[in-house]
């Protein structure tokens, strides 16, 4: 990011970033006890729209496009809400963070959580663009004036707010400004103590929407706003801004978090649907959690399951059951209704479009995935998440230049995660720059290395590195501290599979997905480096039929995740 700003020009304001803290708290707070129905299959307790499935109902197959599986009904569904959803923004907002002049401590940590609020509340506004918490917390400190702030994030408004010291409370000043002129549209003042916080939150979101919609009418709020008080939101809280960081310790943070608010208040439905998404996303970065992969799927898809149960209105509910349904390759249709539940419910969190761009890509509709992918990124313009998930739709759509430059912008958001490393180097070796390959950090990923090296006709140093993976894999130890075998039987296989010797691949093909649902990531199966395996008819049924045992394997350990789940809780 470059820092443009000029603090000497008294013509235009300096702006310091706080609002987005302003909004956390209102939001998360009220929850309906509903009891779902469960489906049930062979004795199996099941999430809502599932059923044991075997053979070719179980998910999607490697190898040619899926067009001839797609049903019209799937088709319409997913053309309805990519069209409503890719539909442009009618206005933009960024909530900055709050600038707290008072001395008093608390207001720093409950200026994040009003923030979180604000954002949560004005994303369920169809037609407006939320910028989400974490792409405006990397502009803190930074000293931009109004139009850098809103030119770096892309947006025509911001919430602005500066918290004074008044008696024994404190006064906060909000004021929402339009960029254009910076011109103030609305401003009020409130009073803020320990006693009070929700309902002044509560009143800045509801005031904030209001004039936001007075002022473009085409605006619409798609779901009534919730409220109520838990013993366990600030622990909550802090498992959203942990997770967010998608490295190994921020993950088994967070999860820890999520625990820790579910333990202190068991109707929390964010906090379930929070865990859901902390176990998926360590299945999706191959995380060692000290949890079986199929293990974290079980208790992901319950987490889900009972943070929907908990609110039918809560659309990170439906999104991480999507998700992790998505990631264990449930059949499409029930995810993708989740998905559009989600969308309806909070139509611009980034986390839904990214995460229904999976779907989109593993069904074949990968300029729709593409759409979803991007539009997550322009709600969340500096979040390496959504740069990395846009660049991993772009590399199984085989558009490798876009990956190439998604991971590398991923990377340079945050040097601490693999997986926008990983996904560079296949980009780059699909795209015959394996010598560019070799120039990454590849960390866990030696069997990357290993296929890089072949190309340039390093042979024997690609060997060496293969054949030390064997071993290790093979003794049952762990290859690389932090992560799962997962990924050197998966790039063992790519590396079969890629220098002539498929046949030889699908003993590593088979043991990565015994280890975990995403053994090899669709997007990377069919993203090219396979191509060898897949053109051959025998071994795509063989894949096919390992990938169509995985969403069975995922239902049974998904009654195992119930039981667990509910004695954590007790």
């Amino acid at each position: 990011m470059s820092e443009s700003s000029n603090p000497e020009n008294p013509s235009r304001k300096s702006f310091p970033l706080w609002v987005l803290g302003l909004f956390v708290v209102v939001l998360v707070m009220g929850y309906s006890a509903f009891q779902i129905v469960r489906a049930r299959g062979n004795g199996v307790s099941l999430p809502p729209g599932f059923s044991i499935t075997t053979g070719e109902d179980s998910g999607p197959a490697a190898g040619p496009e899926p067009s001839g599986r797609r049903s019209q009904s799937l088709a319409d569904l997913i053309a309805a809400t990519v069209s409503t959803d890719s539909s442009s923004f009618q206005a933009s907002i960024a909530i900055l963070p709050l600038v707290n002049r008072t001395g008093d401590s608390l207001l720093d940590t409950l200026g994040n959580g009003i923030t979180e609020e604000v954002i949560t509340r004005l994303s369920r506004i169809r037609g407006l663009k939320v910028i989400s918490l974490l792409s405006v917390q990397e502009m803190e400190g930074l000293n931009l004036t109004v139009d850098e702030v809103a030119d770096t994030l892309g947006v025509d408004h911001l919430l602005q707010g500066t918290a004074f010291p008044y008696q024994d409370a404190a006064r906060i000043e909000v004021r929402l400004l339009e960029v254009a002129g910076e011109s103030e549209i609305w401003s009020n003042d409130y009073s803020l103590d320990r006693t009070n916080q929700m309902r002044a939150v509560e009143e800045i979101s509801n005031e904030v929407s209001a004039a936001l919609m007075e002022g473009v009418p085409s605006l619409s709020l798609r779901s009534p706003f919730q409220n109520s008080e838990s013993s366990g939101y600030v622990e909550y809280l802090a498992g959203t801004r942990l997770i967010n960081s998608r490295t190994w310790n921020g993950i088994l943070r967070a999860i820890e978090a999520f625990q820790s608010a579910i333990e202190q208040d068991s109707t929390l439905a964010p906090a379930f649907a929070g865990l859901s998404s902390a176990y998926a996303l360590s299945i999706t970065y191959r995380y060692d959690i000290g949890v079986d992969a199929y293990a974290a799927a079980g208790l992901a898809l319950s987490a889900a399951s009972k943070a929907v149960e908990l609110d039918p209105d809560l659309a990170e509910g439906y999104a991480a059951r999507g998700y992790i349904s998505s990631v264990a390759l449930a059949p499409a249709q029930p995810v993708l209704e989740d998905f559009s539940r989600a969308l309806d419910l909070q139509p611009n969190a980034p986390n839904v479009p990214a995460w229904y761009a999976n779907l989109l890509v593993r069904e074949g509709y990968y300029d729709q995935a593409l759409v979803m992918a991007r539009r997550a990124v322009s709600l969340d313009p500096l979040s390496p998440a959504r740069r990395t998930g846009l660049a991993y739709e772009a590399l199984r759509a085989k558009d490798y230049g876009l990956a190439i430059q998604e991971a590398r912008t991923a990377r340079s958001l945050n040097a601490e995660v693999i997986l926008p490393r990983s996904i560079q180097a296949l980009a780059l070796l699909l795209s015959g720059r394996a010598e560019e390959c070799l120039d990454l950090d590849l960390g866990p990923h030696a069997g990357l290395r290993a296929i890089c090296l072949h190309d340039v006709g390093r042979f024997d140093q690609a060997e060496a590195i293969t054949d030390s993976l064997r071993v290790v894999l093979r003794s049952g130890r762990h290859v690389h501290p932090g992560f799962t075998n997962v990924i050197a039987a998966g790039d063992l296989a790519a590396y079969l599979a890629w220098t002539g010797s498929p046949d030889r691949a699908m003993h590593w093909i088979h043991r990565a997905y015994a280890m975990s649902p995403s053994g090899i990531d669709p997007r990377v199966l069919n993203s090219g480096v396979f191509e060898q395996v897949l053109a051959n008819a025998e071994m795509r049924r063989e894949v096919s039929g390992i990938q169509d045992r995985i969403w069975a394997r995922v239902q049974r350990e998904f009654t195992e995740g119930e039981f667990e789940l509910n004695r954590g809780i007790r």
